[in-house]
């Protein structure tokens, strides 16, 4: 294979760890770590040429024997917009704190392939100096809603264990390894429902580092269906709240007493990798962040 087909057969086994078969477009949006640019009639014509190692089926494309992944792809799309409307719901909620700059949706669900007992996850940027007031709310209001993921029941709850500053917003260092496939796919595929100011769009310049690894991917466009936006009445109210809140001693406040209070596996993990991240720019607490066994997979089942 040359080197276009060899970045075709990358993408393609690395999205089938995800049961996720992919359009001739979205196929050259991601495609992994090519030699250099190509465009899209040159993926066509190489795909033409990998027809023992590729199949397609309905406009779709995936390995040999996992045609059944399209109708799953359908099916997980269907469920997608249920759950994209529950996060709206709480999104709207979660506006009215005063330090949020941006909430995003991530992983599975950013791309409509969640499962359908599975969570919806929120990736939320801050502003600077004010990661433990804004966790402190944020869990706080998915408690009294009674929403917090549970070990024993996860579906369509509302996990938020990622927060950014605003000064903070290169997140590379949290690769697992240069060119982690995981992480770059993860920031392309954020989708923002509710941003301040173009946080967004100084996220993804921040995180420049994923165009040396998918080079044809662009951003999302934001849209009307999949926004909430911020209001007079939801201004105000930020104003009024933030007033209340300005002073830093309330800030270092809630750091100790959250860095108190966190379970002692977390106290374990804290700044040992790349799954639980304490510093002054990011709070990542995922006990079972699995790149690792993804980038494992993906390795072992390279064409």
């Amino acid at each position: 294979m040359n080197q276009l087909q060899q970045a075709i057969a990358r993408t393609i086994v690395y999205f089938d760890i995800f049961d996720y078969p992919l359009t001739i477009v979205e196929l050259w949006k991601w495609l992994y770590q090519p030699d250099r640019s190509y465009s899209l009639n040159e993926v066509q014509e190489a795909l033409d040429n990998l027809t023992d190692k590729i199949q397609t089926h309905d406009g779709f494309y995936f390995l040999p024997g996992k045609s059944r992944t399209v109708e799953q792809r359908l099916e997980r799309y269907a469920l997608a917009e249920a759950k994209f409307r529950r996060a709206m719901r709480f999104i709207r909620i979660f506006r009215f704190i005063p330090f949020i700059k941006m909430i995003a949706v991530c992983n599975s669900l950013a791309y409509s392939n969640s499962d359908p007992a599975g969570d919806i996850d929120f990736f939320i940027i801050v502003k600077k100096n004010r990661l433990w007031l804004t966790r402190f709310f944020s869990v706080g209001l998915l408690k009294i809603l009674g929403v917090r993921p549970k070990a024993q029941n996860k579906q369509d709850t509302i996990d938020t264990n990622f927060f950014v500053a605003e000064d903070g917003l290169n997140i590379a260092n949290l690769q697992i390894t240069i060119g982690d496939p995981y992480l770059a796919y993860w920031v392309n595929q954020l989708v923002p429902i509710f941003d301040v100011d173009g946080t967004y769009q100084k996220f993804q310049l921040a995180n420049h580092w994923v165009k040396r690894i998918l080079p044809n991917s662009f951003n999302y466009e934001l849209n009307d269906r999949r926004q909430v936006n911020l209001t007079w009445p939801v201004k105000l109210v930020r104003f009024l709240l933030a007033l209340l809140l300005v002073y830093d001693f309330n800030e270092s406040w809630q750091k100790k007493i959250q860095l108190k209070i966190m379970p002692p596996d977390l106290k374990q993990m804290m700044n040992q990798d790349t799954r639980v991240v304490v510093n002054n720019q990011v709070l990542k607490f995922h006990r079972q962040d699995r790149r690792e066994e993804y980038l494992k997979k993906f390795k072992q089942s390279l064409i």
